[in-house]
């Protein structure tokens, strides 16, 4: 697999992992028999799901990026 590639598959999880976070927060928010719909609520689920889908959003869009950098630093060095 070329560095661009994995860089491409690291932005689509990255990407998903974005997704991920909200889809359980609204998930969450249905499941609750007595919930208030709005967005302070909804905010309130998201700091239920936490960060760490956050912090492994940003640092595979970091490695992502750097890996199609590489990419590109590779291919104009072989032409």
């Amino acid at each position: 697999m070329s560095r661009r590639a994995a860089g491409v598959i690291l932005l689509a999880i990255s990407a998903f992992l974005t997704g991920v976070k909200y889809l359980t927060a609204s998930i969450y928010s249905t499941s609750s028999p007595s919930t208030v719909y709005g967005a302070d609520s909804f905010k309130q689920w998201l700091d239920y799901v936490g960060g760490n889908l956050t912090t492994y959003s940003i640092i595979t869009l970091i490695v992502g990026i750097i890996y199609l950098i590489l990419a590109e630093i590779y291919d104009f060095d072989k032409k």
